[in-house]
């Protein structure tokens, strides 16, 4: 019976020892598994460079009556366009030759504005993607990449 005992106690430090093995190998496998995915993890954001920014020309000032029907109101302001970057060099030609037709559509797009539309940042942003739009709607040798406001000013 001592015999017994003895075997049974040996049989209880085996599985003891097995079962602590099994224990500590799943551990060291968790603890490798988290390390090696923290080491993925998304590292510091690169900022990529903005594109260069293309020529400028100037449009020229404008000062227009814009639609409010119970109060007269009247828009002035200075507006400039940026060709896109890489754009052939005839492009600033041809916008040189199309000055008047450009000026043209910008007034028509104003005068069909309200001084409610044009006091918020958000009709503002609407109105230089409208203009831009028009303006490219009729150019042939490139397009402009953005609108610029340098005066502004509803009255």
């Amino acid at each position: 019976m001592a015999e017994d005992s003895g075997k049974k106690t040996l049989q209880w430090i085996l599985i003891a020892v097995v079962a602590s093995l099994v224990v500590s190998l799943l551990s060291a496998g968790a603890s490798l598994f988290f390390l090696v995915n923290r080491a993925r993890a998304p590292k510091q954001q690169v900022i990529e460079p903005r594109p260069e920014l293309g020529k400028m020309d100037n449009l020229g000032d404008f000062t227009v009556n814009l639609a409010d029907t119970e109060e007269s109101h009247y828009l002035r302001c200075s507006i400039q366009v940026e060709e896109n970057y890489g754009s052939a060099p005839e492009f600033g030609d041809e916008i040189g030759a199309r000055k008047a037709q450009l000026r043209d559509i910008i007034i028509g797009v104003l005068t069909s504005k309200t001084s409610t539309n044009l006091k918020t940042p958000d009709g503002k942003d609407a109105l230089k993607e409208e203009l831009k739009e028009r303006i490219n709607s009729v150019l042939a040798k490139g397009q402009i990449a953005n609108v610029y406001f340098t005066e502004f000013a509803v009255q």
